[in-house]
Order: structure tokens, then C-alpha cells, then sequence
């Protein structure tokens, strides 16, 4: 195994960790928030923020960008409302 492949996977769950700790923080503040407003653009922005971290991670690993995994990204959608 190269190095530059190792780097490339710890870079790759670096991205994923950060990016899912944001969007699990602004889905608590999304179900928290009392408006209706702040619940639909805080979860609009973590399913953004979702995407673009899948999609950075198979960038950088060089694979195909359109993939199943990318229906992932509906994730906060679907743990929003059920805990709203």
C-alpha cells in the first residue's frame, strides 16, 4: 500500500467526521429552533453540507461522483422530521 493512499482515506474520514458532526449539530439546533423558518434553511443547509462532503470524499478518491451513496445526503431530511 503507497502512502499517498493512506493519505487519501484519513483525509477522506477527516472530511466525513467534520462534516457530519456540523450537520448533526445543526439538525439538534433545527429540531430545537421553536420557528418553522429556522427548522426548513437548517435542514436545507445540512443535507447541503451533506452532499458536499460526499462528494469531496469520492473526488479526492478519485472515483465516480454520481453514486448510490449520495442518498445518504436525505438523511438529515428524514431525522428532522422524525424527531419534529
Amino acid at each position: 500500500m503507497h502512502v499517498s493512499r493512506v493519505q487519501r482515506w484519513v483525509a477522506s474520514a477527516l472530511i466525513l467526521t467534520t462534516a457530519l458532526h456540523f450537520v448533526g449539530g445543526l439538525m439538534i439546533l433545527a429540531v430545537t429552533k421553536g420557528t418553522a423558518d429556522a427548522f426548513w434553511v437548517l435542514t436545507i443547509i445540512s443535507v447541503v453540507v451533506s452532499l458536499l462532503s460526499i462528494i469531496g470524499v469520492r473526488i479526492l478518491n478519485e472515483a465516480r461522483v454520481l453514486t448510490p451513496w449520495l442518498l445518504f445526503a436525505a438523511g438529515p431530511v428524514v431525522i428532522a422530521f422524525w424527531f419534529r
